[in-house]
């Protein structure tokens, strides 16, 4: 089964991005945008792990959130992965809460390596993707409406993290399908 590990967002917020990808749309850009039934925050992808394997993968997810308690995250700031002039991922950022998400991807880096799980090579960002550039078409004017968010720092929307899920990823023709196994409480 193909696993990661994900912050999923509650409904009302899925709705505040998806009115802020409605914007970016306008631009007629060749791109993949994501369907709001699969915005999630990736905090670690897994790819394909046994069956056996997933008690100790919520072991080292129970790990990685010991001692923490529910907290706020705020979503704000959009922007392009890797820059401005390659783009290829069109992002949502998160401000309030980034330092707590980036201290538990770093503690699940550490937690399943032990596992044989190999860390990431890049320095982890929160964020959310909005799209995947499928060409150069109308690049430019989307990229212009991402920098003018970016610019007005306005925040998308809040909640409090409250659980961390393990996520499995099943590949469809038509896209991926996303299924939660667990949730674990922060």
């Amino acid at each position: 089964m193909r696993l990661f590990i994900a912050l999923n967002i509650p409904e009302k917020l899925k709705e505040d991005i998806l009115f802020l990808q409605s914007k970016f749309k306008k631009a007629l850009a060749d791109v993949k945008w994501v369907n709001k039934d699969k915005f999630h925050l990736t905090l670690k992808f897994l790819g394909e792990t046994q069956q056996d394997a997933l008690e100790d993968i919520l072991g080292c997810i129970s790990a990685s959130i010991a001692g923490l308690k529910p907290f706020r995250a705020a979503f704000s700031g959009t922007g392009v992965f890797p820059n401005i002039h390659r783009p290829r991922v069109v992002w949502v950022g998160v401000n309030e809460g980034k330092e707590k998400l980036d201290l538990i991807a770093k503690e699940l880096e550490e937690n399943l390596e032990v596992l044989g799980y190999p860390k990431e090579k890049r320095v982890f960002t929160s964020h959310l993707t909005l799209g995947r550039f499928k060409s150069e078409k109308n690049k430019a004017g989307l990229i212009k409406l991402v920098t003018e968010n970016e610019k007005a720092k306005a925040e998308i929307g809040s909640f409090e993290v409250k659980s961390i899920d393990l996520m499995q990823s099943i590949l469809h023709p038509e896209g991926p399908e996303y299924k939660c196994i667990k949730s674990i409480c922060i």
